[in-house]
């Protein structure tokens, strides 16, 4: 079977590794520096992510070397009976990672991250809906509060910043 998909999703995946160490270059260190600094997680993520897609991208090269006529050899197991993995899924997880990147500002976490987990959910399969939704919702509400009350992260409340200030859920 031609396996040319997967040098295609691991290069993008190379790509975007790139963009988040190239984006993470223009965050300002601010007044009080220390010595990881605001970038490092980014810079790290970005590494592992471009590194793992340049070593995908050559173990591909180097099979179809291997290979006769350009086709990668079957490796691994094959996929679960009605739960197919794809290219497919794999950029339409991507673009729902975009799509929670720019929401996360105007909706804020509280709007945007139930919404994103359905949306993956239902790319990576889930058929209940109804679990898909309180899975989300559980997620998003167990997560908020341990980063924004134990832990003190300021995470973006969007549109709901009203009445989450009334209820004493938000100190800005």
């Amino acid at each position: 079977m031609d396996r040319r998909i997967d040098a295609a999703v691991a290069f993008a995946f190379v790509l975007f590794g790139l963009f988040m160490i190239f984006e993470a270059m223009t965050i300002k260190q601010g007044m009080m520096r220390d010595p990881i600094g605001p970038r490092a997680a980014f810079f790290v993520c970005g590494g592992i992510m471009a590194g793992g897609g340049l070593i995908l991208i050559v173990r591909s090269v180097l099979a179809w070397r291997e290979a006769a006529g350009n086709l990668m050899p079957s490796e691994g197991v094959a996929d679960e009976e009605g739960y197919t993995a794809s290219a497919r899924q794999a950029f339409l997880l991507i673009a729902a990672c975009f799509a929670y990147m720019l929401a996360f500002g105007p909706l804020g976490y509280i709007l945007a991250t139930p919404l994103f987990l359905v949306a993956a959910m239902a790319i990576l399969g889930e058929r209940h809906w109804g679990r898909a939704i309180v899975i989300a919702v559980l997620f998003t509400a167990i997560f908020y509060f341990v980063f924004a009350h134990a832990l003190g992260v300021r995470l973006p409340i969007g549109p709901l910043t009203g009445p989450f200030r009334a209820l004493g859920w938000v100190n800005l």
